[in-house]
């Protein structure tokens, strides 16, 4: 099945390793006929942009996905930095397991993706927020909350300790 892949004026995309950039003015669409290995320029993460381990694991992953003659070598490299992210941050336990499982069924563009949750949980930041394809990774989420409502209810909240204090400064 044919992947149609619009590319605005400007932008990179890397196709099998080779580096692809519309120079026009005017955006185009892209049509891969058979399988490639593709990343859009917005998800390549370059060697001094990986400067945590988790940011290094992605890279690693991403270099195995895009660059089929070494990607043995880079998917050594991988599991030597998963091992010892694993070491460093045990709650990541899950998250290694599964992109192991992808890696090792030949899915390394789900692994790529899926390597992002250790970057949003090395940054403190909600793994749940992170999607990726290739769900076998299943945890508990926590419902969604409409963001303007959680506004509104922590500003309802403020204007109440703001009367309280006021009470408080009364007497």
């Amino acid at each position: 099945m044919p992947l149609s892949i619009p590319l605005p004026a400007g932008a990179k995309i890397i196709i099998n390793g080779a580096v692809i950039e519309n120079s026009g003015s005017a955006n185009i669409s892209l049509t891969v006929h058979n399988k490639a290995n593709i990343l859009r320029d917005k998800d390549v993460l370059t060697q001094p942009e990986a400067n945590t381990p988790a940011k290094e694991i992605y890279h690693a992953i991403q270099n195995a996905y895009l660059f089929e003659s070494n990607r043995g070598e880079w998917e050594t490299i991988s599991a030597a930095l998963m091992e010892r992210f694993a070491v460093a941050w045990p709650s990541a336990a899950p998250i290694i397991a599964h992109l192991r499982e992808l890696m090792a069924e030949d899915k390394l563009y789900n692994a790529l993706r899926a390597s992002r949750r250790l970057i949003a949980l090395e940054a403190g930041e909600p793994i749940e927020a992170v999607a990726h394809p290739g769900e076998i990774y299943t945890e508990h989420k926590a419902p969604r909350v409409d963001r303007n409502k959680e506004i509104g209810r922590i500003k309802g909240k403020i204007a109440e300790l703001e009367r309280r204090i006021a009470a408080i400064d009364e007497h």
